[in-house]
């Protein structure tokens, strides 16, 4: 097998990332674009040890769960790895991915729950980062192309454009924004040279309410009042920041974020319970399913008949007043100090004060201390996409909480952790959840009881 050279093959499964699996003479060959069952003429672009890359020249036989994509730059962008798959075909997928994960991690035959679909499949995104830059004398905006740092745009100024995911009033913001930099003649930062003022355009939505950023490579934004000025005209509630990052770094926003215009944290609700959000803070990035995943775990806690509940990682509280809402005492965990001043404010604006006890320190150290205090516990972890951290899984082994209920965004990372926990915990449950349509993503939400 040599780069360049063409095979006609059949597509037999899908892989992690939402693309096709083939195989030429044993070796394995990932090839994106197509699914399982179709057929492809395609020419290999990478060879690895163990595997191979390739693209598609032709497609021979499509799939019949195939459609036409809404988006005519998804397959350049990479943001919408399944738009060609119609959408109850890409939740049957989502499912096998989570059921195959935990199949092969722990050796077992999983039962896994159909996947809950996301009423909104475009417009459901909550929060975007976008690269800006200048394509000759155009202002454009985009997503970098897959294993590259080249922008590819979806907006570019005075020519349209969307992104299928956005919240449409985002798109509008993002459009005057594009405006702004051109009218006032603002440079745009060049990662090769290092120059440029413009980094990045950030902006999420909390309810009605819009927190917009833009991170520059410099100490200010000039005319920053011209585009405050733009937003208001369109009569956008919004707060408006920057964040001075420069370092030559691929991390998006800098040290600090500074408030140049509104509020310096938006006021939201969750399932009844009020929050108040800075950009930087952890948010799921789908309103809707978010309320359906914590709903969830309220209604496990609730039917589990325990009272104590431990919310690792809890951040600001948002999950704490939730799981407050069946529980009798909260115990939330969080190690960075300013975290949790907001939590006990937090709490004290929802009522709970009396419900939830504030602990500071490491969740390795904090949770076996907790949990040895209680007769009955349920530990809820939400981690990030590389899993949950190695300690505080010895430390849940160590103090055996009653049972634990694990939100995962990652099906590779939950599967490998699960089966660490495994000689200790039996699975109850298994539900995946979609929280990124027509995205490779799917959130997972595993309910463990000791054994």
């Amino acid at each position: 097998m040599n780069i360049g050279e063409k095979y006609e093959v059949e597509i037999l499964s899908c892989g992690m990332n939402g693309e096709g699996i083939a195989r030429i003479d044993g070796r394995v060959v990932f090839v994106p674009c197509v699914m399982e069952n179709e057929k492809a003429m395609i020419e290999i672009t990478q060879i690895k040890k163990a595997f191979a890359l390739a693209k598609v020249i032709k497609l021979i036989k499509p799939s019949p769960y195939r459609v036409v994509p809404l988006c005519k730059i998804c397959f350049k962008c990479g943001g919408c790895e399944m738009l060609h798959i119609a959408y109850n075909h890409q939740l049957e997928i989502k499912r096998d991915i989570v059921k195959n994960c935990i199949d092969k991690e722990l050796r077992i035959d999983c039962d896994v729950d159909e996947v809950v679909a996301c009423e909104n499949i475009v417009g459901y995104r909550n929060k975007i980062q976008l690269p800006v830059t200048r394509i000759k004398d155009e202002v454009v905006a985009g997503f970098f192309a897959p294993d590259s740092h080249d922008i590819v745009p979806f907006i570019r100024q005075g020519k349209g454009g969307e992104c299928l995911l956005n919240d449409k009033g985002m798109q509008c913001i993002i459009e005057s924004f594009l405006d702004f930099v051109k009218k006032t003649k603002l440079s745009c930062y060049d990662e090769k040279s290092h120059k440029g003022l413009v980094r990045h355009l950030v902006i999420r939505k909390v309810d009605d309410k819009y927190a917009v950023c833009i991170v520059i490579n410099g100490k200010e934004l000039p005319s920053y009042k011209v585009f405050v000025k733009m937003l208001e005209d369109k009569g956008y509630t919004f707060s408006l920041y920057i964040s001075q990052n420069e370092k030559r770094t691929n991390v998006i926003l800098g040290d600090k974020v500074f408030t140049l215009y509104g509020e310096d944290k938006l006021e939201g609700q969750a399932l009844g319970i009020k929050y108040f959000v800075s950009l930087k803070s952890f948010m799921q990035v789908n309103d809707s399913i978010r309320d359906k995943i914590y709903s969830k775990v309220g209604e496990i806690i609730k039917e589990s008949g325990i009272d104590n509940v431990i919310d690792a990682y809890s951040g600001i509280g948002i999950m704490s007043n939730i799981f407050a809402k069946y529980a009798k005492k909260v115990y939330a965990i969080e190690i960075v100090p300013e975290a949790i001043e907001d939590a006990k404010v937090l709490a004290k604006v929802n009522g709970n004060e009396n419900k939830i006890i504030n602990i500071c320190g490491d969740c390795a150290k904090e949770l076996p201390k907790v949990v040895a205090s209680l007769d009955k516990s349920i530990v809820v972890i939400d981690p990030p996409r590389k899993g949950c951290d190695g300690k505080v899984l010895e430390a849940m082994l160590k103090s055996l909480p009653t049972k634990i209920i694990y939100v995962s965004c990652n099906p590779a990372t939950l599967a490998r952790d699960m089966k660490i926990l495994s000689d200790k915990y039996k699975i109850q449950s298994v539900t995946p959840y979609d929280m990124f349509p027509n995205t490779r993503h799917v959130e997972t939400l595993i309910c463990l009881e000791r054994k």
